[in-house]
C-alpha cells in the first residue's frame, strides 16, 4: 500500500495530462494567430532583395557600356594599351603609352592633346580618333578635336583615310572607312528601350524602362525637364521584372 501511495504522489493524472495539452494548445493558437501575418509574409524581404539585386545588375550591365574602362587608380601598375577614365570625367579617355609603369600618388593634370605624364614612368595620351586604324566592335574613340562625346563602333574595320564629321545628337550611323560608330549616348538610349508597358529582355536583362529621355535641369522649376537639344544627359529609369522595384540614373556628356 505504502507503494502504490509514492507512485501516485510521483506522477501524472489523466486529468492533469489532458489540462497541460489544453493548456499548451490554447497558447499555440494565440502563438499563431499573432505571427500568422509575419509568417506568412516572411518571404517578402527576401523576394525584394532578389528583385533589387536582379536590377541593380541590370543597371550595372547599362553602365558597363556607358563607362567600359577602370578609372585612373594612384600608385598602380599599368601596362602600353591600358585604357581608363579620369576619376572626375571629362569626356575623355586615355591609352597608357608606356611599356610598363606605375601611376603618382595624386592624379595628373589631363591633357586633351599630347601626353600627359604620370608619375615617374608613366604617359598617357587621350584615345582620340586614327586614320587607317583598324577598330573592333565595342571600341571608344574621341574626335581628335574632343567634343565631350564618346563614339562607339558598332561595325568593325578599318578607319578612313579623313576623320568623319562627328554628330553631338541622335544615333545614326556614321561611316568611316570600313567602320561604322554611333555616339554613345544615343545608341545607349536605343539599346535600353522605349519606355511602354512591355517587359525588355535584352543585352542588359529583363525590366521595364518607365523613362529614357535627354533633360536638362531647370533651375525655376528644380526639375529635369526633357530637352530636343542638348542631348548631353540622358535620364534612365527602370523598373523589376516583377513591378516591385525602380532605380533611376543620369548618364551625361560633358560637352565642350
Amino acid at each position: 500500500m505504502t507503494v502504490g501511495s509514492r507512485h501516485r504522489q510521483n506522477g501524472f493524472t489523466l486529468i492533469e495530462i489532458i489540462v497541460t495539452m489544453v493548456a499548451v494548445s490554447f497558447f499555440l493558437v494565440i502563438l499563431l494567430t499573432l505571427f500568422s501575418d509575419s509568417l506568412i509574409q516572411s518571404s517578402t524581404p527576401l523576394r525584394w532583395l532578389l528583385q533589387s539585386s536582379d536590377l541593380n545588375n541590370v543597371m550595372a550591365n547599362i553602365t558597363a557600356d556607358y563607362a567600359p574602362y577602370p578609372k585612373w587608380k594612384a600608385s598602380t601598375s599599368y601596362l602600353a594599351g591600358d585604357r581608363i577614365l579620369p576619376v572626375g570625367m571629362n569626356g575623355r579617355f586615355y591609352v597608357c603609352m608606356a611599356a610598363t609603369g606605375t601611376s603618382g600618388a595624386s592624379e595628373p593634370l589631363w591633357r586633351d592633346y599630347g601626353e600627359t605624364k604620370d608619375g615617374t614612368d608613366t604617359y598617357w595620351k587621350a584615345g582620340t580618333w586614327a586614320a587607317g586604324t583598324p577598330y573592333a566592335e565595342g571600341d571608344l574613340v574621341i574626335p581628335t578635336s574632343p567634343n565631350g562625346h564618346f563614339y562607339r563602333c558598332t561595325t568593325a574595320g578599318t578607319s578612313g583615310a579623313s576623320e568623319p564629321a562627328w554628330t553631338k545628337t541622335g544615333d545614326a550611323a556614321i561611316t568611316d572607312g570600313g567602320v561604322q560608330w554611333k555616339r554613345l549616348l544615343g545608341w545607349l538610349k536605343s539599346e535600353i528601350g522605349a519606355p511602354d508597358a512591355t517587359l525588355k529582355d535584352n543585352r542588359y536583362g529583363k525590366y521595364y524602362v518607365l523613362e529614357n529621355r535627354f533633360v536638362a535641369y531647370n533651375d525655376g522649376t528644380n526639375q529635369m525637364e526633357t530637352v530636343a537639344s542638348p542631348e548631353n544627359t540622358l535620364l534612365v529609369k527602370i523598373k523589376s521584372a516583377d513591378g516591385d522595384m525602380t532605380l533611376t540614373t543620369l548618364f551625361t556628356a560633358k560637352e565642350q
